[in-house]
């Protein structure tokens, strides 16, 4: 696997909503389950069109390079949203939507 590769992987599985409880630990120390859901992640992303490929490889760089601090409260901020319920969720995806294309959240 490519360092690139390897790199998505991780961010792959930092999606996912355990993540923040991983800390970065190595494959050998991933729980059986948390082994699987990472491979799925993996899978669904050698499956995802070049473009969208490039496009988690651009994000996760620019991760790479947050601050600690930083990189921290986006894990907490993704974990508060995943905990949310569905209806929740989607209330926040369309204020987001909104805003994204310049209106004004309601």
């Amino acid at each position: 696997m490519s360092r690139v590769a390897r790199a998505l992987f991780v961010l792959l599985l930092a999606a996912a909503p355990a993540a923040a409880q991983w800390g970065g630990r190595g494959w050998q120390q991933l729980s059986p389950e948390e082994q699987r859901r990472a491979w799925q992640n993996y899978q669904r992303y050698q499956q995802l069109p070049q473009q969208r490929q490039q496009l988690y490889e651009n994000r996760f760089q620019r991760f790479q390079n947050l601050p600690p601090q930083e990189q921290q409260r986006l894990r907490q901020n993704y974990e508060a949203y995943r905990n949310q319920d569905p209806a929740a969720r989607q209330q926040f995806n369309e204020r987001y939507r909104r805003w994204k294309q310049g209106g004004q959240p309601r």
